[in-house]
């Protein structure tokens, strides 16, 4: 992370920082109760309290939803506008953002049926990454 990332961050609350900080360092996606253990003891004790300010740190892009792991993610770039998708090592649980273009997003936008009108897209790949991948798939 170069620190020039830093200066365009909207002022976070500390119950914000605290919360992606811990996200930082655990490197691998987290369910909100495990962050919730995690902080506790920084005064954080409350399940709402969690969610709201992963909530709010989402709205800034700087953290991510997986959706099949209901677990959240520090955004690997500081912040992004969500325009990504995301491939998981089953294994590992190593998660690397992908980016999509809009020609990306419009294109899987375009998959929805006239009956829904799409919001958002929400893209998860899962595998084995090269650590983990059994070696007879080499």
């Amino acid at each position: 992370m170069n620190a020039a990332h830093h200066h365009h961050h909207p002022k976070l609350s500390r119950n914000q920082s605290e919360i992606l900080a811990c996200l930082r360092k655990a490197k691998e996606p987290m369910s909100a109760y495990a962050i919730l253990d995690r902080v506790r003891k920084s005064g954080i004790s409350h399940p709402p309290t969690v969610y709201r300010a992963l909530n709010d740190l989402m709205q800034k892009g700087m953290v991510h939803r997986l959706e099949s792991r209901s677990a959240f993610i520090a955004c690997g770039h500081g912040a992004c506008d969500g325009k990504f998708a995301f491939a998981i090592c089953r294994v590992c649980e190593k998660v690397i953002e992908i980016p999509l273009s809009d020609e990306d997003r419009a294109a899987l936008l375009a998959l929805a049926p006239k009956e829904i009108v799409p919001e958002q897209v929400t893209l998860e790949l899962a595998g084995h990454c090269e650590t983990c991948r059994p070696a007879d798939a080499a």
